[in-house]
This record gives C-alpha cells, structure tokens and sequence, in this order.
C-alpha cells in the first residue's frame, strides 16, 4: 500500500494546522485586543463607603491605562448577594466585574441555605486588594479605657453589657470576639451604621466592632474611644492604638482569623479568558500601591492586601473554614 501523501491530503492538513492554531491564539488575540468598550465594575456598596471609594478609584487607573472607560455600578443591598449574583449570570468576557468583600464569597454559604450563586464555581478570581479596617470602639466617656478593662467589668456583670451590631457579619464578629474573651454579653441588632454610631455617641450601647473609616472623625473628636483595631497590624493613623491579637484574648486563632477575613478583591464571573483574568490582574496589583491607593490607605484607614489569582481563590477558601466556624460558634442557622 502506497502511505505516501497526495497534494491534495498535505493541503487539507496544512489548512487543518492553521485552523487549530489560529484557534489556539484567539484568547490570546481577544486579550490583547481587550477592551473594545466600556468595561463595568459592580460595587456592592453604596457610594461614600470605603470600598466603594476604593472601587471608583481603581476604576479611573485601569480606564487610563486600558484606553478605554471604566464604570462603576453600584448594586447593595441583600447582605451582598444582589450584586454578586448579578455579575455571576454576566457574560464571561472581562466586560462585567464585581468588586465585593470576603462576605459576600466566604461568609454567605454558611448565613443562607439558598444562595443563587456559587462563589467557587460561578466566578474567576482577578486580584486581591486591600482590607477594610476595623476598630472595637466603646463611648467616648466610657469607664473602659482598654479591651482588658471591658472584659474585666464584662465577665463581673455576665449578660448586662451590650454589643451593638449593624448586619450579620458584625453579629458573628462580635460573637467571636466575646468567646475569644471569655464573656456573656447582649446583641443590640442595628438597621444602620449611622444609628448604631449615634447609640455609641450617646452610651446606650457598651462597644462595637465597627469600620474604621466611619468613625475616625468621633474618635479624632473624642466621641468615641479606640479600644483595639481589628487588623493585622496597627493602622498608621492611630498608631497608638492596639491591635486585638495584642490584648492577649484566649483564642489567638480567632483573633487572628478576625483580623484577616475584612479583605475585598476583584472578581470575574467563571470562564473569562485567562489572557483578560492575567491582563486584569497585572493592571489590579498595579494600582493597589499606585499614589492614589496609597493616599485613600492613609486617608480611610484601609490597608494593601495584595494577591493573584490564585492567592484570592485560596483566600476564599480559607476564609470560609473561618466563617463557618465563628457562625457555628455563634449557635446561628442559615436562614
């Protein structure tokens, strides 16, 4: 039998190699050519709030870098689950992106028993960016002057103290926080974070672990009193403040855990091009110690928490171990 190939069979392999390479190289074709419109970012905050400004900023250095804009979306509400949900049922295309916190990705499994989506396999992670600040903050005029001084009267009088908390999230936290110390205390549920801080201001509520950014003009003021930040390390802008691991709590693993699950990062939804996850990704990490990331870390008390996409996608994952064991803790059920 004659295996020798005739011209016609060598043409239709030839067109069959450049087809499959050519089909290889389009994501790559698509990233480099990426974005030819707007490209949307879906904040799961409302405007003002810290994350929100993080998200409108990032937005402006990737438009100018990008050749192309950059808009910001806001969609709140339904403990993060309405923007979330949203950008997981967009088009995998690099166009829609969801900029949103641990909650959202980490917290939520555990908090509902029908969430519409699925944080691991309905997104593609880009970059994580930065960590939101929290401070364990009691009355201005309080008697308790430090976190030891609050577990000390707390555990002298088990269940008269109140924690004040403005969602779910806060609830769990301050949960864990009081078995880290040791104490019984009440959960005073708030609609808003303005009407938890004015109970502050005013003495009706003991303590609460609240953002940081929110109340540093009452701290500054003296309204209120900075018992412990609620990060990694102490934060720049009051530096004289300590963090929660250092005032010694019982549960150094919860603390720790505390003060890491407050980051928020960059999302696709699953299935976008890796060259456009990649190309997103360098642009992201770019900016988290660009001039103007760094002066909104100085100004809103944030902090730079940097990592790629797979250093996000491992932060999901622990983080949910994390939460599931501070909700469990906390004795609630999803709902």
């Amino acid at each position: 039998m004659d295996h020798a190939l005739s011209s016609a069979d060598r043409r239709r392999i030839l067109r069959a190699g450049v087809g499959g390479a050519m089909l290889a190289l389009l994501p790559d074709a698509r990233a480099q050519g990426f974005p030819e419109r707007p490209v949307k970012i879906v904040s799961i905050t409302s405007p003002g709030t810290v994350v929100d400004d993080y998200t409108r900023l990032l937005a402006k250095y990737m438009g100018q870098r990008l050749g192309q804009s950059v808009v910001v979306e806001n969609r709140p509400g339904g403990n993060l689950i309405i923007g979330t949900d949203y950008v997981a049922k967009s088009a995998p295309d690099g166009y829609t992106l969801l900029l949103t916190s641990s909650s959202s990705m980490s917290a939520n499994p555990y908090l509902f028993k029908r969430l519409p989506y699925n944080p691991k396999k309905d997104f593609a992670p880009v970059a994580r960016l930065a960590s939101v600040s929290l401070v364990l903050v009691a009355p201005g005029n309080s008697p308790y002057k430090s976190v030891a001084e609050l577990v000390a009267a707390a555990k002298a009088k088990p269940g008269v103290l109140n924690f004040g908390s403005v969602s779910t999230g806060y609830r769990v936290m301050g949960t864990a926080f009081s078995r880290s110390a040791g104490i019984q205390v009440a959960d005073v549920p708030y609609k808003s974070a303005s009407g938890l801080i004015t109970d502050l201001i005013g003495g009706q509520v003991d303590y609460s672990i609240v953002e940081f950014s929110t109340v540093l003009g009452h701290i500054r003021a003296g309204r209120l009193r900075p018992l412990a930040m609620v990060t990694p390390k102490r934060v720049p802008v009051l530096d004289q403040v300590p963090t929660l691991a250092e005032a010694g709590l019982q549960d150094p693993a919860m603390v720790e855990g505390l003060a890491r699950i407050n980051w928020f990062g960059l999302f696709a939804p699953a299935g976008t091009p890796a060259p456009i996850v990649e190309k997103l990704s360098r642009l992201s990490l770019e900016f988290v110690t660009s001039p103007e990331a760094m002066a909104h870390y100085e100004g809103r008390g944030s902090m730079p928490s940097p990592g790629n996409p797979a250093e996000l996608a491992k932060a999901v994952t622990d983080d949910q171990k994390l939460w599931q064991r501070m909700i469990a803790a906390a004795g609630m059920q999803p709902e």
